[in-house]
């Protein structure tokens, strides 16, 4: 497959630079520039940084090197992807990686040296994949546009039973032109808390309404919504979710909230007290990436959570790294001493949901079972409560 991404490769090894450039030229129609350090590459960032798609790193170079070049790019508002490329041990790859990631830039993964073609040739795949990251530009066209918040839904299967015993509601921005996005571009725009609180209600109230609709259908089949513990924080968000519910009559014990956390929360004491009065009212509560945020561990000790869930970077690590393995057995494990549902994100290959089943993991979802489906799929799915795979 010939793609057409503009490639920059940042590398102070002439040999490595002339090998990636031939291999990248038989891969690609767009263009290769290449900067022998990475202040050389920042400046290609500038110069060029609307136009690149994809940046082969070295880590280790003289003037600035790879680490401070992902800083920087991450700085600027680099939107493209990197690769990053280099003779420095598994780990230190992995946790440069790992710095990528925590920096908000799309890091396609790492590649040793010396180069393989197949090897450049998947990368190349997975950034024509992802694209690029939408423009602050694109955000604010797309609010000033009409638009339509539209759940679709991810089947949760049970790995005991084989049967789909929940939804996860995931959010798409729908335009007036019928372009579909994914939440980033929504809430890359939100800056206030009021904001987020507003449109978390509003989708809530979506789901809210799918699942009217499918009452009767699958009574035991939940329905997962996410909502950031900032947004949990709100003196009035408990009282607004529960008059949400009521609203459309439907018992709080088939409604998950998802917490997520980016950060350590604000007033820890006002979103512990939502969690208990949400809980005391009915709802299922989920810690979602656990292992992953600031606050997740103290969360977990002070909250009345019901489920916790495993990202998936953790879920396809296990298949390569043993130190990911060992957490996922330890999360499960821990799952099991405080008698809640453990969940495993992101299983795609048969390889992972071996991982997960050997780990003891209760609930699985994933591209290997379902992409995430419109509401208009689901009581189909629901109807049939299709087996999972054994």
């Amino acid at each position: 497959m010939l793609h057409s991404l503009n490639c920059l490769i940042v590398d102070d090894d002439p040999m490595y630079v002339m090998v990636a450039d031939s291999i990248l030229s038989s891969l690609t129609s767009g263009s290769v520039a290449k900067a022998s350090n990475g202040s050389s590459g920042l400046e290609a960032l500038r110069t060029g940084g609307a136009k690149l798609d994809v940046v082969f790193l070295d880590l280790n170079m003289p003037d600035l090197d790879g680490l401070g070049f992902m800083r920087a790019a991450s700085e600027s508002g680099f939107g493209g992807n990197i690769v990053i490329s280099s003779g420095e041990t598994p780990s230190v790859l992995r946790s440069a990686e790992a710095m990528g990631k925590m920096l908000g830039i799309s890091v396609l993964g790492t590649l040793p040296k010396p180069l393989k073609i197949d090897a450049i040739a998947a990368a190349l795949d997975e950034a024509t994949r992802r694209g690029r990251k939408a423009s602050s530009s694109l955000v604010g066209n797309l609010l000033c546009d009409d638009f339509e918040l539209t759940p679709y839904y991810q089947p949760q299967y049970s790995l005991t039973s084989g049967q789909i015993v929940g939804l996860e509601s995931l959010i798409r921005l729908t335009t007036k032109d019928g372009l579909v996005h994914g939440p980033a571009q929504l809430f890359a725009s939100i800056t206030s808390t009021t904001e987020r609180a507003e449109v978390s209600l509003e989708i809530t109230r979506a789901v809210l309404s799918d699942a009217k609709s499918w009452q009767g259908r699958a009574d035991k089949c939940g329905v997962s919504i996410n909502l950031d513990a900032c947004v949990l924080e709100q003196p009035e968000i408990v009282a607004s979710i529960q008059t949400a519910v009521m609203g459309f009559d439907i018992d709080p014990k088939i409604i998950c909230l998802e917490v997520t956390e980016k950060s350590l929360p604000k007033e820890p004491s006002r979103l512990v007290e939502a969690l208990i009065r949400l809980r005391m009212a009915g709802f299922r509560l989920s810690l979602d990436d656990y292992g992953m945020g600031a606050s997740s561990f103290e969360l977990l000790r002070l909250c009345p959570f019901s489920e916790i869930k495993v990202d998936r970077s953790i879920v396809e690590a296990c298949a390569t790294d043993p130190i990911t393995r060992k957490f996922l057995h330890a999360f499960a494990n821990l799952a099991r001493d405080l008698e809640l549902t453990s969940v495993a994100e992101g299983v795609e290959t048969e390889r992972e949901l071996a991982e997960v089943r050997e780990a003891g993991i209760d609930l699985v979802q994933g591209f290997l079972f379902s992409r995430p489906l419109p509401a208009s799929a689901i009581p189909a799915v629901l109807s049939q409560l299709s087996a999972a795979r054994t």
